[in-house]
């Protein structure tokens, strides 16, 4: 694989114009897992920066899953499946890869599902009650954006409430995805009707106490609204017709 696709980046914060370059690249295909990116003197020469900045761009991209230098060896690109983590998933154009998006809501009503059941279990009546408020503030909420924090908030409050460390560090590698496709997230909430019945359901499963029928419950509200956002996100966009 030759350096011929790209060319000169910004000069302004120059490291991470070459993270982000060399990101694009290696997501996009043009460098694929066993390739080796160009000898560095020559990546560098072709990015027009200093091999310095160089090395620090590679370094951040190493430490990402995406590569891995070795002396001798140059620099290797690393299959994503066994290297990478959830932290390069903003940087990929869902819409355009389908089966990842596919995979970001199974994961998301896996964690949803698992941290209701929990909570069940777990939660005290203040978590509960603090829940009920910030469903309470959402059926009274008109602006989206402030909706769609919230929503977040309402998630990392039942997270908390589920005592799962491990399931909150999760959702806080899936909160950047959000920030990063904010299309995913005006699909998830689009049907206001849905998204508020879902914070009653949710609230009612808790106060039952049954962690059971709440992982099957959740799991199949969410897969229902899945369904509908996977639809519209993937939808190809409808060409407007040039009037003569």
């Amino acid at each position: 694989m030759t350096s011929a696709a790209l060319g000169p980046v910004a000069r302004q914060r120059p490291v991470d114009a070459v993270v982000e370059r060399l990101r694009k690249e290696i997501l996009a295909g043009t460098f694929r897992a066993g390739a080796h990116l160009p000898p560095e003197r020559q990546l560098a020469e072709t990015l027009g920066v200093s091999r310095l900045t160089l090395r620090a761009g590679l370094a951040r991209l190493e430490a990402e899953g995406l590569v891995r230098a070795r002396q001798g060896d140059g620099v290797m690109v690393l299959e994503l499946g066994e290297h990478a983590s959830l932290a390069i998933l903003p940087y990929i154009d869902l819409a355009a890869r389908p089966e990842v998006l596919r995979s970001v809501l199974e994961l998301r009503r896996a964690i949803a599902a698992e941290a209701v059941a929990l909570a069940c279990e777990r939660a005290d009546d203040a978590a509960i009650d603090e829940l009920a408020r910030l469903a309470a503030e959402q059926a009274v909420e008109r602006d989206e954006a402030r909706y769609r924090e919230r929503d977040l908030a309402f998630a990392r409050a039942l997270l908390t409430a589920s005592e799962s460390f491990a399931s909150l560090l999760l959702f806080n590698a899936l909160v950047p995805v959000y920030a990063a496709h904010p299309r995913l997230a005006e699909a998830l909430l689009a049907d206001r009707e849905r998204s508020l019945a879902g914070y009653a359901v949710t609230l009612s499963l808790l106060r039952a106490r049954n962690p059971d029928r709440a992982r099957r419950a959740i799991r199949e509200a969410l897969e229902e609204s899945d369904r509908a956002a996977l639809a519209a996100l993937t939808k190809p966009a409808t060409k407007r017709r040039s009037k003569r």
